[in-house]
């Protein structure tokens, strides 16, 4: 009878042991072991058998953790060369606008930007970026307003590109970010919400005083079905940028040139008078660092050369500073009917007119890395008819 108990016990031991990893390296079932020994209810034979079953199980275990971590270890470095390639970023800004204009109806509204993109590096030396942006076929605004009892707003193809970069020449191709291409110190010609769609290219080199590029681009307005008469704009500029001590800034002269426009482009705000419109413009920052923060002189000047009107000046005067958290510019801007295409400059002057005056004021804190709170507000006036327009906006953003 003892025998058969024996039997049992050890069967039973066995098995735990085999199938409970848990207990597989218990010292305390080793030890019950050795008691069960000593008392003779197992023999020697089978306390080696268990105890070796248990150390079987024990490297068994080891060597499956050892290719759990080695596959995590695989897994994370795919995920985090992944991650390197790969970036999503965006921004949301909610916004109170108060608007008056003489002889209208005086507005305030809520309204909200949503920003989505993700830019991608799949290989050496490009670059590829899609971008999705609330708001609807307007060129000059990715703004929603609250209104409409609660409907789905809209979203649209915001930028969707393809780069070439390489030493000093980079590329790019589609609906893209014209800012890198193409530098202006205001909005005074180009909106800030406006990415232009074609082909440009920018050749950067460092000298003695920081570095100088020259860039160009050839871009599609619109493609006129039925037609060969496509309208399009071509433009080049030559910059320098530079930096001595506390000293700094960047100018640049460009030339903007377009074929095949008429005054009813889609989006035009009507206030063109001459569709021959080719300008030449200059553009400068000049800045330093004082004890009172960076204070930077800006402005732009275009002249359009090729209209036959007497309406062809466009100009933007101010500051710019910063200093810690705080921002804040002044703009005094100027644009006659035909000095730039009234599709392109910044919308919030005077909706975007062109035969314009008028000033803007703009102060910003940032309450963190991500967050910032802003106030702009611009005070315009038609210069035909004397009519007035001024426009408060106070925004709360958040990006990641």
């Amino acid at each position: 009878m003892r025998a058969t108990v024996n039997k049992i016990m050890s069967v039973f031991l066995t098995l735990i042991i085999i199938t409970s990893p848990s207990f597989a390296a218990n010292e305390t079932m080793m030890d019950l072991l050795k008691i069960l020994r000593d008392k003779g209810t197992i023999t020697q034979n089978e306390y080696e058998l268990l105890v070796n079953a248990s150390k079987a199980d024990k490297e068994h275990i080891e060597a499956i953790k050892a290719d759990t971590n080695q596959t995590l270890a695989k897994q994370l470095k795919k995920a985090e060369g992944w991650a390197s390639k790969v970036k999503v970023k965006g921004d949301i800004r909610l916004r109170y606008q108060w608007q008056d204009t003489d002889g209208g109806i005086e507005r305030n509204r809520g309204r909200y930007r949503a920003r989505f993109g993700i830019i991608g590096n799949p290989v050496d030396k490009w670059e590829a970026g899609i971008g999705i942006a609330s708001g609807g076929d307007d060129p000059r605004s990715t703004n929603e307003t609250f209104d409409d009892t609660f409907e789905t707003k809209d979203a649209r193809m915001n930028y969707a590109y393809l780069q070439y970069k390489k030493d000093n020449l980079m590329a790019v191709g589609g609906k893209f970010k014209r800012k890198k291409y193409l530098w202006n110190a205001t909005d005074l010609m180009w909106d800030g919400d406006v990415n232009p769609e074609g082909f440009a290219a920018k050749y950067e080199i460092d000298n003695n005083p920081g570095s100088a590029y020259l860039g160009s681009g050839i871009l599609v307005i619109d493609e006129a079905g039925g037609s060969t008469d496509d309208p399009y704009m071509i433009y080049v500029q030559l910059g320098q940028k530079f930096k001595s001590g506390n000293f700094y800034g960047q100018v640049a002269a460009q030339y903007h040139t377009f074929g095949e426009m008429n005054l009813d482009e889609e989006h035009s705000a009507g206030t063109n008078t001459d569709d021959n419109l080719g300008a030449f413009g200059t553009s400068w920052e000049l800045g330093s660092q004082t004890s009172l923060g960076k204070v930077a002189l800006i402005g732009d000047l275009y002249n359009n050369i090729e209209t036959s009107t007497s309406e062809d000046t466009a100009y933007a005067v101010g500051f710019k500073w910063k200093k810690g958290p705080w921002k804040a510019k002044y703009i005094y801007a100027k644009v006659e009917h035909n000095a730039a295409p009234d599709f392109l400059p910044d919308s919030d002057r005077f909706n975007g007119d062109t035969g314009i005056k008028g000033h803007e004021f703009a102060i910003g804190y940032k309450i963190n890395k991500k967050t910032s709170l802003g106030l702009d507000f611009y005070a315009t006036e038609d210069d035909d008819t004397g009519v007035e327009q001024e426009l408060l906006q106070i925004d709360l953003k958040y990006k990641f």
